[in-house]
């Protein structure tokens, strides 16, 4: 392939491959992550929420690549801990 001016187009992509960022929620007297993995930080948020624990925290992890299993596990670990933390805060709105 050449450009206009008769100089050869690079081949590779024009974009480094992007790392993809998945979340935790861990604990600083636990020594692995206590839920997760997570594609938001907002998911992984409403898990921290629902963990209960003032120590709990939200922490980020880059990662090359993640497969159909990862993935699918991090959807079901985000929809699972937003219910959980929507009905936690409709219970409390009814009180």
């Amino acid at each position: 392939m050449t450009i206009q001016n008769g100089a050869f187009a690079s081949t590779g992509s024009a974009c480094p491959k992007k790392a993809i960022e998945l979340f935790y929620v861990t604990h600083p007297k636990v020594p692995k992550a206590l839920l997760g993995p997570f594609l938001t930080e907002a998911d992984a948020e409403c898990g921290r929420v629902v963990m209960r624990s003032a120590g709990a925290q939200v922490t980020a992890c880059l990662v090359d690549d993640i497969d159909d299993i990862t993935h699918w596990h991090s959807v079901n670990n985000g929809q699972v801990c937003r219910a959980f933390a929507g009905a936690g805060r409709r219970e409390v709105d009814h009180e």
